[in-house]
């Protein structure tokens, strides 16, 4: 019961990291660069 509990959090850390990842990695660098207009 623990183990398949332990598989079901890291399926679900890992998709979950997965999908922070992609929006971060993809909103941080153009925030960082300043392409924004709302910085102007």
């Amino acid at each position: 019961m623990a183990t398949e509990y332990l598989q079901f959090a890291g399926a679900l850390v890992f998709f979950l990291g997965l999908l922070i990842g992609s929006y971060w990695f993809v909103y941080v660098p153009n925030r960082g660069e300043g392409k924004s207009d709302d910085e102007d």
